[in-house]
């Protein structure tokens, strides 16, 4: 649940089978017709590609968040960066939304955002709408002038979900005026895809404290508590190095790099430290005595899978090297009040270079 309104909207959310981690996607499904489109090559055949309904899924549910949230007429707000390089893949999405729930799409920057919505405070909604919103408001303040409904300032146009491209890094927030857009986001009834809340559940020490055992048993019971961890790689926490557990896996690490993988609390694989550089953070840490510095990251037993050769196209030029493969799965979840709605759509499989 959201801390301010509550229906979510977690409708990207991608499990892996290599890692524990949860996430909001970056990249849009694939629809029926793209698959179409490339079963008609010589290399593939229609009838072995399964039909991938991942798309009109993730559609229907941010559909009903938006309609839940903010009634007959509400649009879909995007988050997107300034000169956003996926607005191609992101159409697909726009275009299922309208085209089969009649739900319009309005691409906005952070900065965009602050000149172009406002928060219309609950006394000022009919009552109606107050009624459609009393399951939303639980946990606000009701006497917080800045919380209320997220219309666009000039149309009036209520907003039912935002969905978030673009928020998950610091450089997303380079002044005060994106730090805004998002208090103002949050302080609003629209379900948002993710929350705060949710995001900051993403986040690295999370994943570690779920790891400490007993802990997830708490949310799935002893039994499935305890088979699911037996699926958990290792996780340490490195807040404080001098600790003589915490201190001997470093060690360790140094020794054995290639068996450890260092996280920072950041998104995507893109930003994890392997190698010589996990060394060379690991001992700067180290170096500078309460090594406070580390506490930004959590060291994580490195997951090691067996490589398979593929071919890679780059840049019009095809190579075969080791790769590995990563299975995704696209589910939503949507709680209106004490109603749940939460179903798996579909699946992503992704193929990497391995090194």
């Amino acid at each position: 649940a959201t801390p301010a309104a509550d229906p979510t909207a977690a409708a990207n959310a991608t499990t892996t089978t290599t890692t524990t981690t949860s996430s909001s996607s970056s990249s849009s499904p694939s629809t029926a017709t793209e698959q179409q489109q490339i079963s008609s090559t010589d290399l593939l055949f229609r009838n072995r590609l399964p039909p991938n309904t991942a798309m009109q899924g993730i559609a229907k549910a941010m559909a009903a968040a938006t309609q839940a949230a903010g009634g007959p007429g509400a649009t879909m707000v995007m988050v997107v960066q300034p000169g956003e390089r996926n607005a191609y893949d992101q159409q697909w999405l726009q275009q299922t939304l309208w085209a089969e729930h009649r739900i319009i799409t309005h691409r906005l920057t952070l900065s965009q955002i602050v000149d172009q919505l406002v928060l219309q405070p609950i006394d000022q909604q009919s009552p109606q709408q107050q009624r459609r919103q009393q399951w939303s408001t639980a946990g606000a303040d009701s006497g917080d002038a800045s919380y209320g409904r997220l219309v666009f300032a000039a149309t009036g146009v209520p907003v039912g979900l935002v969905y978030f491209r673009a928020g998950y890094t610091p450089n997303d927030y380079p002044t005060e005026t994106e730090w805004q857009a998002r208090e103002r986001i949050e302080c609003s009834t629209a379900c948002k895809c993710p929350s705060v809340a949710y995001q900051l559940a993403g986040s690295k020490k999370i994943q570690q404290d779920l790891a400490r055992p007993g802990v997830i048993e708490r949310f799935m019971g002893d039994e499935d508590g305890h088979t699911l961890q037996q699926l958990f790689a290792g996780l340490w926490s490195l807040d404080d190095p001098k600790d003589p557990s915490t201190a001997a896996v470093i060690q360790d690490a140094v020794h054995n790099p290639d068996r450890y993988v260092l996280k920072p609390q950041r998104e995507g694989g893109g930003n994890n430290l392997y190698g010589q550089d996990l060394v060379q953070t690991l001992q700067q840490g180290l170096s500078q005595g309460t090594g406070e510095g580390l506490a930004a990251y959590i060291l994580m037993q490195r997951i090691q899978p067996p490589p398979q050769r593929s071919v890679f196209v780059r840049n019009g030029e095809w190579s075969e090297d080791d790769s590995l493969s990563e299975l995704g799965i696209y589910g939503t979840f949507l709680k209106v009040g004490h109603k749940v709605r939460q179903q798996a759509s579909s699946v992503v499989l992704q193929t990497f270079d391995s090194s």
